[in-house]
């Protein structure tokens, strides 16, 4: 994972795996459990010394080590489904192989044997108890009530899995940073020695009201050190919290690791899972029925695991644990496990949740060492009266931030931990702080930030300026040849309101100097950078630069040197100059609404030239045309979920609809504008969740001309000539191969997640996942945007633009998705609009994906 190869470059250190040392009196238990019959590993089995809490759970390939000082010399060895077996040991060393045996239930004349049983869901008890569970399952929803509120207290950590102590001693590498390995804890995490990378802690305060509903959040204490530091802190958190979510079993589908998990109390959880009774047992002092279950296809998005429930009427759920399938079809998960715990009030049994424990493993591959990671919550001053302070749903802001969360001292944090065994205190800061000290790895932190942050920070603390964006220091273009850039933006160390962002840029082959001078007002004081979310500012911008007609860059930046490969060359570009002034306003609830004044010139060049016919039927050649412009727009995201880097905003899921509105207008006569001009654009951008049987992605678009202008004015569709997958463009169509003023274009994309491959018994194995897409678009060109119907005073079309006939231009697309974990091929196919003149009818396209 992402994370182990950081951390890997920022300690220079090989791949660590298991292999401590012991003490004389010390229990050192390694090996592997198996199914008797089958012989396949057995992932997530409790493997523990009987009358103590040590011990650990198997990994996805049965393997299991531990070591400890206790007087138990008799280990217990159980799984949901399987016999519990009793092993004694000795002191010293111990290597086992445990094989467990499927058990037999035999319930009135009903035998349900897990494994490869033949398993009927008729007649069946468990499944008959289950649709009674699922049947009640929103009974008890504290959100019935009018007012709900808590306190939660909540820390992620994250470490190194099983650190070898010994073997790092010995590497010449770990020299300069063998302070590093008196930070390796071998206590907090039970069998494991893990080395502390990263830690997070929050304090928050939950509001909940029915009606009007609304849903208010207060943190009281925040908290981070680590290496994530390299990343934006906001953006980090919104990841790892959009990733990592509280889990609702009482919902249908459970999002988690950006995928959707089907639930085993969802509506289709019996044609779903297979369920089994196991046993009744106390909690809390209320008998319950112990509920296995397990997904009938081990690749898919389900979970293996155990609900208790009462065996009353009232069928409520006292504790969950939930694992992922041995063999699921998810990226860099090697383990994981929830547990989740209930209680009741006394009064009408309104559920109430008081912790939730999430733990797992991220690895690259099943042989390497991983990344450990925990997320416990704790939730605590359950109420359900009006809150004090009412006026908390009155803020706009859905999560807001008490003035001093950050600056909480060690005595509120100690406080907050107090009476928790699942807590753990950590020194991260501590050796973060040390680490800084050693040359070698602050010179790598500072790479690794410029590379992942994209600027070069100016001074050791509090930079006031950086330079950047670092991956346009230089590129290259048919009309520039050689490029080169240099600029930089102020930082909120300068001002968190003011901000002066730029650069400029040499063509070796045209010999002109561009540049782009941006001066922003924030209307909201700024932590961490200039475009942070939400938007809200004043913005005074000139640019001159080339443009290139018929490609736009979604997520980067046109001179981007990673985007220099190309199918082909593309000369079709222009010299544009623009200044604008604009106001823009986002709010909390996803609205967004701007206004700009633009004034823009662009020039023609030898490649793109603006030849006009005039009424006595000779040809005129235009050096430009101006246009002065009043721009409208309107943005709806409720609920978007994003990573906002330092210019662009990257979306981590589609779930919500982000639906976009632009009108631009101009009038012949003011400031140098030739021409009327209204045109008009709608957005529409959706994920639909299948699950369990994948989801679709679907972009929309439409738009409108009104008026007589000059082609680049019009629409023209996005051309991709890179060999990139990229959203919203046209990878086999060339440049303004076509030209509209009206359109409507759209592009679905159905990611399968191994709908097929996983029921193929040897290419499931690789995990690899199916994806197709199609995309069109189909305009019109009315007769006066037509320059070989009404070319008086118009600009001629490119050479290499063409008419469209009375069907869309099309293509469609195959692939394969998770090739090494990483990469997505896709072939695309050209289905209408094949003879056109050197545009390719198919080909090969990648794209790099980082995803679960």
């Amino acid at each position: 994972m992402r994370l182990r190869l950081l951390l890997s470059v920022l300690f220079s250190l090989v791949v660590l795996a298991n292999g401590n040392l012991l003490g004389q009196n010390t229990i050192q238990v390694d090996g592997f459990v198996r199914d008797s019959i089958t012989k396949e590993a057995l992932p997530f089995v409790a493997v523990a010394l009987k009358g103590t809490s040590i011990g650990v759970n198997t990994k996805d390939d049965g393997s299991f080590s531990f070591r400890a000082t206790s007087d138990s010399l008799m280990l217990v060895v159980s799984y949901v489904g399987f016999e519990t077996k009793f092993i004694p040991l000795r002191r010293g060393s111990n290597r086992l192989d445990i094989l467990l045996e499927p058990i037999s239930y035999q319930l009135d004349e009903l035998i349900i044997r897990p494994g490869r049983e033949r398993y009927s869901r008729r007649e069946n008890p468990a499944v008959e108890f289950v649709q009674n569970v699922i049947s009640r399952r929103d009974l008890h929803n504290p959100k019935l009530h009018d007012y709900y509120s808590y306190n939660m207290y909540e820390q992620r950590t994250f470490a190194f899995d099983d650190f070898d102590v010994e073997k790092a001693r010995q590497n010449w590498m770990y020299r300069k940073f063998d302070f590093v390995l008196d930070y390796v804890d071998s206590t907090s995490v039970r069998g494991r020695t893990v080395l502390p990378i990263y830690n997070e802690e929050t304090i928050e305060n939950y509001y909940f009201r029915k009606s009007p509903q609304a849903e208010r959040k207060v943190v009281q204490g925040y908290t981070s050190a680590g290496l994530f530091e390299l990343f934006a802190e906001d953006n980090i958190k919104q990841f790892i919290g959009e990733s990592f979510k509280d889990v609702d079993i009482f919902q249908d589908n459970i999002p988690l690791f950006l995928n959707r998990f089907v639930s085993p109390l969802s509506s289709i959880g019996p044609i779903y899972y297979r369920y089994y009774i196991l046993d009744t047992l106390e909690i809390d002092n209320e008998l319950c029925m112990d509920l296995g279950f397990a997904p009938f296809n081990s690749e898919s998005f389900g979970f293996v695991g155990h609900l208790y429930v009462t065996l009353d009427s009232t069928y409520f759920i006292k504790k969950a644990i939930l694992n992922t399938p041995r063999d699921i079809n998810l990226n860099f998960v090697g383990e994981m496990s929830i547990l989740q715990e209930f209680m009741r009030t006394s009064t009408d049994s309104t559920r109430i949740l008081t912790k939730n424990d999430m733990v797992m493993t991220f690895k690259m591959s099943k042989n390497q060492s991983g990344t450990y990671a925990r997320r416990v919550a704790l939730y605590r001053n359950h109420s359900f009266e009006m809150p004090v302070n009412s006026a908390i749903f009155a803020e706009r802001n859905p999560a807001m931030e008490s003035e001093g969360a950050r600056r909480q001292t060690e005595d509120f944090w100690n406080n907050a931990r107090e009476g928790s065994s699942e807590i753990q205190a950590t020194s991260v800061e501590r050796m973060m702080a040390q680490l800084r000290e050693v040359p070698a790895f602050y010179w790598t932190e500072k790479a690794l930030n410029a590379f992942i942050n994209g600027y070069i920070q100016t001074s050791d603390t509090h930079s006031k300026f950086e330079i950047g964006p670092v991956n346009t220091f230089f590129s290259g273009n048919a009309l520039e040849g050689f490029r080169l850039r240099t600029g930089g933006t102020t930082t909120v160390n300068l001002s968190d309101q003011l901000f002066l962002d730029g650069y400029m840029a040499y063509g070796f082959k045209d010999q002109k100097l561009k540049g782009d001078a941006i001066f922003e007002y924030s209307l909201n004081k700024k932590r961490s950078f200039r475009k942070e979310y939400p938007f809200h500012y004043l913005r005074a911008e000139y640019k001159y630069d080339i443009n290139q007609i018929g490609q736009q860059y979604m997520y980067t930046n046109p001179d981007n040197v990673f985007m220099m490969p190309k199918r082909r060359v593309n000369n079709l570009l222009t010299y544009m100059q623009s200044a604008e002034l604009s106001y823009y306003h986002e709010n909390y609830k996803g609205f967004a609404y701007s206004v700009m004044l633009r004034h823009q010139k662009e020039w023609a060049t030898p490649d793109v030239p603006f030849s006009m016919i005039q009424a006595d039927g000779t040809t005129l050649t235009a050096d430009h045309y101006t246009s002065a412009q009043l721009v409208f727009f309107v943005r709806w995201a409720p609920n978007e979920k994003f990573y906002q880097s330092r210019n662009y905003r990257y979306p981590i899921t589609l779930d919500a609809p982000i639906i976009t509105l632009k009108h631009t207008m101009a009038r012949k006569g003011i400031l140098g504008t030739d021409h009327n001009y209204n045109k008009t654009d709608l957005g529409v951008r959706k994920r639909f969740w299948l699950s369990p049987f994948g989801y679709i992605d679907i972009y929309g678009q439409a738009g409108k001309v009104w008026d007589r202008v000059p082609y680049p004015l019009l629409h023209i569709p996005n051309a991709n000539l890179s060999y990139s997958v990229e959203e919203e463009s046209f990878p086999l169509m060339d440049p303004m191969e076509f030209i509209h003023d009206r359109y409507v274009s759209w592009e679905t994309t159905y990611h399968l997640n191994g709908l097929l491959f996983n029921r193929l018994p040897l290419i499931k194995k690789l995990q690899l996942r199916e994806v197709v897409s199609f995309r069109g678009w189909y305009g019109d060109l009315s007769d006066r945007n037509n320059p070989d119907k009404n070319g008086v005073g118009l600009y001629q079309f490119p050479s290499t633009t063409y008419m469209m006939g009375d069907k869309p231009y099309m293509e469609i697309g195959a692939g394969i998705e998770n090739v090494f974990k990483l990469i997505r091929i896709d072939y695309v196919w050209r289905l209408s609009y094949r003879d056109h003149i050197g545009t390719p009818n198919g080909g090969l396209r990648f794209k790099m994906v980082f995803g679960f």
